[in-house]
């Protein structure tokens, strides 16, 4: 790469941020570094990712704490990091979970995932569900 004041520096590591490669090989290595490992050792946890975003989804506060830990490790071994403004552990939060907690919502691949207010159209009853809309982000993108 050629720098403004006309030096030249020479990439020593990583994918140039923008380049046409760079979502292709990430996604092969998140594909081995997560998705095998996932598979192979928490078989029992339903997750997806897209791209570098991700949800693990856990029965418990206390799995998804050690999820977290564990997830840290896994990335930390492989030179990555979890990003430390958007991790986070989230409360799927509606009718029947009735617990309280910091963070009942959070954002994926453009829609704010929440307790709602939704209408049950067979029964003609409304209930509270932990459903996705349109983020803010996105809508304003929109």
């Amino acid at each position: 790469m050629v720098k403004k004041d006309g030096e030249e520096s020479w990439r020593t590591q990583g994918t140039p941020k923008g380049g046409v490669i760079s979502p292709v090989l990430a996604n092969l290595f998140l594909h081995y570094v997560f998705d095998k490992w996932m598979q192979k050792y928490h078989p029992q946890l339903k997750w997806c990712r897209y791209a570098d975003d991700g949800l693990v989804h856990c029965r418990s506060e206390a799995e998804a704490k050690q999820m977290l830990a564990v997830l840290n490790q896994r990335f930390s071994e492989c030179g990555l990091a979890l990003h430390p403004d958007k991790t986070r552990i989230a409360y799927c939060k509606d009718g029947k979970r009735k617990g309280r907690y910091e963070h009942i919502s959070f954002d994926f691949l453009g829609y704010t995932f929440r307790p709602r207010v939704v209408k049950n159209s067979k029964r003609n009853s409304i209930f509270v569900s932990f459903t996705p809309a349109v983020s803010k982000s996105a809508q304003k993108a929109m």
